[in-house]
């Protein structure tokens, strides 16, 4: 009960401020009412909202802002967009909330993405992402590497394997959290060589930096982490990347794909992110969120951003991203309970 209150307490003090908004809004909203001929006002029509189910700067904060961003200043959106952080749980208590408050709420999108697919199954909160919203659009994805100091007697992802195969446990692998992007990578690459995930020892460490100390140091034989947190290790040569996780090699980045060394493209893993609406929108908001996301994904206002993120464009839309969001939080759920992280 204290939880449920305080959730609700949240959903109040958020309608509030949402009410005072739209009053100081009048002249705006004005502006956007359907003319007296009966025509439609344009989408959308009044105030929008995007929630981040994580505190300003990470990655779930930089996907909200730019969205804003992007459809403010390419003229797509004319009425006010606000962004409201709502952190806690992994992203799960910003998800839960939301699943409640933008119930049939087309001016409702959540920042969200493959992370939250993983935290949304270790949590207490029963919610998921594929069935208590409406998906709209996956909009970029970054790609995560692993890497051994470059001095290492691995020297490429066969070599990797090989020591696994001949002892699990004796390759001390550094990671993020457990039940992480990272960790469930780990785990698929062990199943894709034969082992029990669980029989891998991988380290959970607090940050890329602590990870890279790690190897640099002994302490850990590899690393996996996102490509951006220690590129710079690579360029100076310190680190050698066996592979990194995208479907096609990186431009600018000395690493070669699952494929190129042998392995299973189906271990392709992306930290993708994008949005979604509230569950129980009608199909006809769900188009226009759809209309307008595809729209702004097009315009060079997002093409600058994706830049800026260095963010790879794997748009993905409407009914697609559905079945997508379907498949990826099997195939995370899965990983999961291999791992023994769930019990499925």
């Amino acid at each position: 009960m204290p939880a449920t209150r305080t959730l609700r307490n949240r959903s109040i003090r958020r309608s509030l401020i949402a009410g005072l908004a739209a009053v100081s809004m009048g002249a705006g909203l004005a502006a956007c009412a359907p003319s007296g001929g009966g025509e439609e006002a344009p989408f959308p029509s009044k105030p929008f909202t995007i929630v981040v189910p994580a505190a300003p700067g990470g990655g779930y904060d930089q996907m909200g802002r730019a969205v804003q961003q992007a459809l403010t200043k390419s003229g797509l959106v004319t009425s006010n967009i606000t962004v409201f952080n709502n952190p806690g749980a992994g992203g799960v208590l910003g998800l839960n909330e939301f699943s409640q408050d933008a119930q049939g709420d087309p001016f409702q999108l959540l920042s969200m993405g493959v992370v939250l697919l993983g935290a949304e199954k270790t949590s207490d909160l029963d919610v998921r992402v594929e069935n208590d919203t409406t998906p709209i659009a996956r909009l970029g994805s970054s790609y995560l590497t692993i890497v051994a100091k470059a001095d290492s007697d691995i020297q490429s992802l066969g070599d990797l394997a090989d020591k696994l195969k001949a002892d699990p446990g004796s390759v001390s692998i550094a990671g993020s959290v457990t039940g992480s992007l990272e960790q469930i990578l780990m785990g698929l690459f062990a199943e894709s060589i034969g082992l029990d995930p669980k029989a891998i020892k991988y380290v959970a460490y607090e940050n890329a930096s602590e990870q890279t100390t790690a190897v640099l140091s002994g302490d850990a034989d590899v690393s996996v982490t996102g490509l951006s947190e220690t590129q710079a290790q690579i360029d100076d040569g310190s680190m050698r990347a066996l592979v990194v996780t995208s479907p096609e090699r990186i431009d600018g980045v000395d690493a070669p794909t699952f494929e190129e060394e042998g392995f299973s493209a189906d271990l392709v893993t992306a930290n993708w992110r994008g949005v979604v609406a509230g569950p129980g929108i009608s199909d006809e908001d769900r188009d226009k969120l759809v209309d307008l996301i595809t729209q702004m994904q097009a315009t060079p206002e997002w093409k600058q951003l994706l830049t800026q993120y260095n963010w790879s464009d794997t748009f993905l839309a409407g009914d697609e991203f559905s079945d997508f969001v379907t498949s990826e939080s099997k195939r995370i759920g899965d990983a999961l309970t291999a791992l023994g992280v769930t019990e499925g």
